[in-house]
């Protein structure tokens, strides 16, 4: 089969297109898209890149904004007590009316609630938490307990507040922050200044308080305002401090006599006595002249 010269040339194009299509169908195509699909993917490794150069050339401004916000953090946190109890309602109260003038007539004691945590756990989640680092703490110490109980009472008493001591110690230092919150109701008798002072007053406490709510109405019997303040009294563990007492003052515990009264009464009888007593000479042997007077007189008047 003879093929001109010119069939020859067409066969020779067509053939050289055709290694061309097939190059850069199975070639240049695939490495063309390899290409592009490393380019988008470099394109946000390069904005990471760029941004971790620019905080790297601000690290020290950064490290420095940290450490103050952080102290201003703790010394946020470090406002708020562990926990709030039932003697910090009672002791408000009566500094209260110490203080104020104000008549406390009630206190109603709430129990803590749950409010929110840093770490956004939920109640359940620190309730489960405090349970096993509290049977943590206890494990130890109540094996000692167990070993002198029945034996030494005193030893297992100071041995189970040790205890105790140690699981609010691993709640207040193994947690994230956990913020609560105790409602306590004071109902009242007072004026309005004494409503007014009252505001001031708890404005001014070192601990976390506030007003929830205050009612007050006027009794036109005693001419006072009465009424109820709704308080609350914020604490948050996990921030290293420890609970502490509030100061009551010095309480007194009983009387030595239910009847002071007669106490009172005997005593000023005795002291009459005394005072009598020191002029007793004297005054009787008055009295005793003047009654021999003023007796024969009456005798004589008898007689006649």
């Amino acid at each position: 089969m003879n093929i001109s010269m010119r069939d020859k040339k067409l066969l020779l194009m067509f053939s050289g297109v055709a290694v061309f299509g097939l190059g850069w169908f199975f070639g240049y195509r695939p490495q063309m898209e390899e290409a592009a699909n490393i380019e988008a993917a470099n394109k946000p490794l390069e904005e990471r890149l760029s941004n971790l150069l620019e905080l790297a050339g601000n690290r020290d401004f950064y490290i420095s904004e940290t450490e103050n916000a952080q102290n201003k953090i703790n010394e946020y946190v470090s406002k708020f007590p562990s926990d709030v109890k039932e003697e910090n309602g009672i002791v408000l109260a009566q500094n209260i009316e110490n203080s104020l003038g104000m008549q406390i007539s009630n206190v109603g004691i709430a129990t803590k609630e749950f409010v929110a945590s840093i770490d956004g756990s939920t109640e359940e989640e620190i309730a489960e938490q405090n349970e096993t680092m509290s049977e943590q703490a206890n494990s130890q110490t109540r094996e000692q307990i167990d070993e002198i109980e029945g034996t030494d009472s005193k030893a297992a008493e100071e041995l189970q507040n040790a205890s105790d001591i140690a699981a609010a110690q691993a709640d207040s230092t193994s947690q994230t922050p956990v913020l609560y919150r105790t409602q306590d109701t004071l109902e009242f008798n007072g004026t309005y200044a004494n409503l007014k002072d009252v505001v001031a007053y708890l404005a001014e406490q070192t601990g976390r308080l506030t007003v929830d709510n205050m009612n007050a109405s006027y009794d036109t019997s005693t001419g006072y305002l009465t009424g109820s303040i709704v308080v609350n009294m914020f604490s948050m563990t996990g921030t290293g401090n420890i609970y502490t007492e509030p100061d009551a003052g010095q309480v007194a515990y009983g009387t030595s006599n239910l009847f002071g009264t007669l106490e009172k009464a005997a005593a000023n009888t005795a002291q009459t006595s005394e005072e009598n007593g020191s002029d007793g000479q004297s005054d009787n042997g008055q009295e005793g002249e003047n009654t021999d007077e003023t007796a024969a007189p009456a005798d004589d008047q008898g007689q006649s």
